[in-house]
């Protein structure tokens, strides 16, 4: 073969040879860069969606005792009695209350106020029955317990658990006259929800059933007697 030819054939494999890589290159680094922005995406979608986890979280714990809020609450009350009425269930309701928490501020502190409200509400997280029970932090010094498919009975029992869990916690309070320590009053009614009925009625028969525990000289438990009562 004439050297121009040889000449002319190498220079064309080579330069098939370079465009070849090159192509190749390009097409490995685009699909590796489209790989990196796929994958970029999905982590920043998996944070995303994490956040909006924790923000939801955040939204409905009260973040001074790490129990749901009133927010919560006012949502997942009405679902659970609506969920009641379709299956025939009781519902219950207990409202507790610390006794003379305004005296124990003044006294202790604010700050140690808040750790008493952190102790009591660990307590009544400690004695609910997990899924069964929804304890609340109300407002203040107030708390409820939401539950589900709980008999007159058993509410009773629970409200007793409850009440002498606060006061086995044995916190000193020079505010109460009677005890010396930490108390808690606690209001319960439960009831067959009802087309007649609503969840404002539930929550009205345990306010004045907490009324009357305390009436009756606090750290008492007092069960409401749900005339409507089916």
């Amino acid at each position: 073969m004439p050297p121009e030819a040889k000449r002319l054939a190498m220079f064309t494999i080579f330069a098939n040879a370079t465009f070849t890589l090159v192509a190749n290159y390009r097409l490995e680094h685009s699909e590796r860069t489209s790989y990196l922005h796929v994958l970029r995406e999905k982590l920043r979608a998996g944070n995303y969606f994490e956040d909006n986890q924790k923000l939801s979280q955040l939204s409905i714990t009260d973040p001074l005792t790490n129990i749901a809020n009133r927010r919560h609450f006012d949502t997942v009350f009405p679902l659970r009695w609506q969920e009641t009425l379709e299956k025939g269930n009781y519902l219950g309701l207990m409202m507790i209350d610390i006794d003379h928490f305004k005296a124990y501020n003044d006294h202790y502190g604010h700050l140690q106020g808040d750790h008493c409200l952190r102790q009591v509400a660990r307590a009544m997280q400690v004695n609910s029955r997990n899924e069964g029970d929804l304890v609340v932090r109300y407002g203040g010094e107030e708390f409820v317990v939401l539950m589900s498919n709980a008999t007159p009975e058993a509410a009773s029992l629970a409200a007793e658990r409850f009440r002498y869990s606060v006061e086995a916690l044995q916190i000193p309070h020079h505010g109460n006259p009677d005890r010396g320590i930490v108390t808690a009053s606690v209001g319960t009614a439960v009831l067959r929800p009802t087309e007649l009925l609503t969840p404002a009625d539930l929550l009205a028969y345990a306010d004045l059933a907490l009324y009357e525990a305390k009436r009756q000289g606090r750290n008492k438990i007092w069960v409401a007697s749900v005339n409507k009562m089916p």
